[in-house]
């Protein structure tokens, strides 16, 4: 199910990835450096939803960018749900491959882990199965001599629930060699190598030729991220995100929950009416049968009636 390619097999239809995560958390560039092509999403941020394709590490990757998210812990303004879908949508019927929650590599906090988790309320809880942390700012943690693992490790609880919820799948970006890229006119470089969504005629013309012009060190983090995609696909059965489906299934276990309630209900109350209907045992038949019963007691016997 889905329209997932496996390695070396570039299609018109390949990876869908969608970026999701707070503002200021370098998501935009993240796509960037996904697809190579130097500024295709403009990392100033405040901008709607965008889709771009392109090939890269082998792989037609199609790259929607979200619009970044509020800080708001308590409830989701309704442009910020608005632009959720909106993003989804630009993922096309079938939803998307994986889900990249882009947070930066720093302390992670509880009013962060809450907001974070009431925009994915929007998804459905399904959407776990199909999300992966993306860490940035790979070289702030790089230049303190830490790995990822040690800074999971000493994260607190907010950051142990978020690696709880996507079964501890995660990756690392280093995303600053790619703005440096961009800050020296990186957007030369679109000539027929990057299109977004609705410009046929240029994907058209690249006819799938990947650019060479990606260091071999951007290459590697990008082929590794994308092989951790491919092995969260093999655990969910290829199967790829889609909000309209998980919600037909979810209304589907609701309505057989609610028969089964019911059910369970109606035979309940015919077990109550079998009881009322029992016809009660005559008086005169309770017995009240006494014993003799014998004891010693200080040294003598003696007998006691007991009845019952």
């Amino acid at each position: 199910m889905g329209s997932w390619n496996g390695p070396g097999n570039v299609a018109s239809k390949g990876l869908k990835i969608l970026l999701v995560g707070p503002k200021r958390t370098g998501k935009s560039s993240t796509g960037n450096t996904l697809l190579g092509r130097g500024l295709v999403f403009d990392i100033r941020g405040g901008g709607t939803s965008t889709a771009a394709s392109s090939v890269t590490a082998g792989r037609y990757v199609t790259v929607v960018d979200a619009r970044g998210w509020g800080s708001s812990e308590e409830f989701v303004p309704q442009e910020e749900k608005l632009e959720v879908l909106g993003a989804l949508d630009l993922c096309g019927p079938e939803g998307p491959h994986v889900v990249l929650l882009v947070i930066p590599v720093l302390d992670f906090t509880e009013q962060e882990r809450r907001a974070i988790e009431r925009r994915m309320e929007l998804f459905t809880s399904a959407v776990w199965r199909h999300t992966m942390v993306l860490f940035t700012f790979g070289d702030w943690l790089r230049g303190r001599g830490h790995s990822i693992q040690e800074h999971i490790q000493s994260g607190g609880p907010a950051l142990h629930w978020l690696m709880n919820k996507c079964r501890y799948r995660h990756h690392v970006f280093d995303n600053k060699q790619e703005n440096r890229k961009q800050e020296n006119g990186g957007r030369k470089k679109r000539e027929s190598t990057w299109w977004r969504k609705g410009d046929k005629k240029a994907g058209k013309e690249n006819g799938g030729h990947e650019a060479d012009g990606r260091k071999e060190g951007e290459q590697e983090q990008v082929r590794d991220l994308l092989s951790k995609v491919e092995d969260m696909l093999q655990e969910n059965g290829g199967w790829h995100f889609s909000l309209h489906m998980y919600q037909r299934v979810e209304e589907e276990w609701n309505h057989r929950e609610q028969q089964l309630r019911a059910r369970l209900e109606a035979e309940r109350e015919l077990w109550k009416v079998g009881r009322v209907r029992r016809k009660p045992k005559p008086e005169g038949t309770k017995t009240s049968a006494k014993k003799n019963r014998k004891f010693a007691w200080g040294g003598r016997k003696a007998s006691v009636w007991i009845g019952r």
